[in-house]
């Protein structure tokens, strides 16, 4: 009794000492992705996505230990390897070494707590967690590309239309206009697309590693992904201003409501499309195995 009890206080120091290392090594990539989240709305939403869609794919598991708080084999690997990438990051000042480390991390996290059945989730999470930190970086970067690109889909689908539309730069400070029948509709920074985008990319990231897929239907689903988050987006806006005429003063309501149907309708769609693809067969339901020794 006594050796099992020395056992499992060893495993709560290991832990601890463990993860308190952690918190000091990622602690300011941390705090920055949390500080970014709360300043930008897009961002946000990202974040949001992927904690739901882990919560989801998680509640469908039956095999998962509830509270394993152990270091597995699995666990230890991913945390090593999370290490590992800070030091690189830290040797040969490459960021990419620690969003590398940041997914190891994130994914060494859930190893610890579910245990190491919830590996492929563990995969998909660290991958998707990795790419959020990345499209965090590159947002301002992205900013106006996607405005603009939102703004010609969107004039590309009122134009089939036969409607009298144009897009221009108003300087000074400089904003994107969409002017439909002499109605001026700002694409302000919030209407670039990047909460949509960047939450289809994660949720194909988290569902296409935790499920066992074929690799050409993985590749499909993540190049599909931000084409959808780009096409709900120029829907969203093409719909608003359909209907802002006959909006009137309920303007605002209608803005949201659009946004929030055309939002979770498009991550539903493919959630939908990957709950679809058939997953390949593990080996061991292959059936027996032929013995080509010959005897």
């Amino acid at each position: 009794m006594s050796g099992h009890s020395k056992q499992g206080g060893w495993d709560i120091a290991v832990s601890v000492v463990a993860w308190a290392s952690g918190v000091v090594l990622f602690w300011r990539a941390l705090w920055w992705l949390a500080d970014t989240a709360l300043a930008r709305e897009q961002i946000a939403h990202a974040a949001i996505v992927l904690i739901f869609g882990l919560v989801f794919l998680l509640r469908d598991r039956r095999d998962i230990q509830p509270l394993a708080l152990h270091f597995g084999r699995r666990a230890t690997g991913f945390f090593a390897a999370a290490c590992l990438g800070t030091a690189l990051a830290g040797i040969f000042h490459q960021p990419l070494f620690m969003l590398c480390g940041l997914g190891f991390f994130a994914g060494a996290f859930l190893l610890f707590v579910f245990g190491d059945p919830v590996f492929r989730p563990a995969l998909g999470f660290g991958l998707a967690f990795s790419g959020f930190t990345f499209l965090s970086v590159l947002f301002p970067l992205a900013d106006w590309p996607l405005r603009l690109l939102a703004g010609k889909t969107a004039m590309w689908f009122l134009a089939i239309l036969g409607r009298p539309v144009h897009l221009g730069l108003v300087a000074d400070p400089p904003r994107l206009i969409l002017m439909d029948a002499g109605r001026p509709f700002e694409v302000a920074s919030e209407c670039n697309g990047f909460g949509i985008i960047s939450g289809c990319i994660l949720l194909a990231l988290l569902l296409v590693f935790s499920r066992r897929l074929r690799v050409a239907d993985k590749l499909m689903v993540l190049a599909l992904a931000p084409l959808l988050g780009l096409f709900s987006n120029a829907a969203r806006i093409f719909f608003i201003v359909l209907l802002a005429p006959a909006a009137g003063k309920n303007y605002q309501i209608m803005h949201e409501s659009v946004g929030i149907v055309l939002f979770f309708g498009t991550l539903a769609a493919l959630w939908w499309l990957v709950a679809g693809l058939p997953e390949r067969r593990s080996r061991s339901s292959r059936g027996p195995q032929i013995n080509s020794d010959i005897s």
